[in-house]
């Protein structure tokens, strides 16, 4: 018997198979990379969906300033060169009180040499951008309140990286984000 191999199941690991752990010898090693978490990559997309927003929402505001001083120039000249408050007002879609105090804050308004009808088309076609201008930033402003939203009640992003990304200050985001579905 001593003489004998001893037989082993054909499916059983043989010594040389088996390492031995006292001395270092590894058995499998995962080498693969983990998934990222989903959570990590929704926040990253929602960070650089506020970025965006917030970008927008200021090319938007900066585009509003600029119009609206066009328009307040429009409307102190056409009131210099005679046109009517009413006239003036239901050109540009403002109450005869915002025209008059528009023509009285106006400063120095050079005369352009146009007249009546080229003011009062010139003052309709600057409120209605000013208009489209407006709705579109209220419509990006949306988007971003809904996406504040959604990024917090999932917990993607916390208050102030919401107020980060945002620019909005994150006493803010609770009380703007209530009640809002995103």
């Amino acid at each position: 018997m001593a003489g004998q191999q001893q037989r082993q199941h054909p499916g059983a690991p043989s010594a040389a198979r088996v390492p031995d752990l006292r001395t270092g010898g590894r058995g499998y090693t995962y080498r693969g990379t983990s998934r990222p978490d989903p959570k990590v990559r929704l926040g990253e997309q929602a960070r650089e969906l506020l970025a965006e927003h917030t970008q927008r929402i200021s090319f938007r505001s900066s585009r509003l300033r600029a119009l609206s001083a066009d328009l307040n120039e429009r409307i102190a000249q056409a009131l210099l060169d005679g046109l009517k408050v009413a006239a003036v007002a239901r050109a540009a879609g403002l109450s005869q009180w915002a025209v008059r105090v528009i023509g009285d804050a106006a400063e120095e308004v050079q005369p352009p040499g146009v007249g009546p009808d080229e003011h009062l088309r010139a003052i309709t076609v600057l409120s209605a951008e000013l208009a489209a201008v407006e709705d579109s930033r209220s419509a990006i402003e949306q988007k971003r309140l809904k996406l504040l939203a959604s990024a917090r009640r999932r917990h993607l992003l916390d208050d102030y990286e919401l107020a980060s990304a945002s620019g909005v200050k994150h006493e803010h985001n609770r009380t703007m984000t209530r009640g809002v579905a995103g």
